[in-house]
């Protein structure tokens, strides 16, 4: 799983490429903790994800957990094929905030402020 990370606006994004499962999971370990300690909102960009499992499902929603308390937030975007068909059946996608991508996230983000 190749993944990169980087900054817009205040906002953490996630992109990963590949399977989110358990041997991803496991390689990202120390880097999903050192995410849980930043200040700002993050977004998971799935796009290029075909495959995830409980493990990865269990990454998203730890990180949801910890930036919530902090009042911070935790989206997903670019689902597609069995990662959004899993999002649906755990119904995931009723509480963590999923966008069509990560553009759309930018578009409706009510984080954004838009000057006039």
């Amino acid at each position: 799983m190749l993944n990169e990370t980087y900054n817009i606006n205040n906002d953490f994004i996630i992109k990963l490429n590949g399977n989110f499962d358990a041997d991803s999971v496991k390689v990202m370990k120390d880097d999903i903790e050192a995410y849980s300690k930043l200040n700002t909102n993050i977004i998971f960009d799935l796009e290029q994800v075909l495959f995830i499992d409980s493990s990865g499902i269990g990454a998203i929603v730890y990180l949801y957990k910890r930036m919530t308390a902090k009042g911070f937030s935790v989206s997903v975007s670019g689902l597609t094929q069995q990662p959004l068909e899993l999002f649906q059946m755990l119904f995931l996608d009723k509480t963590i905030d999923c966008y069509p991508s990560i553009n759309g996230y930018f578009e409706t983000s009510p984080h954004l402020q838009v000057a006039s």
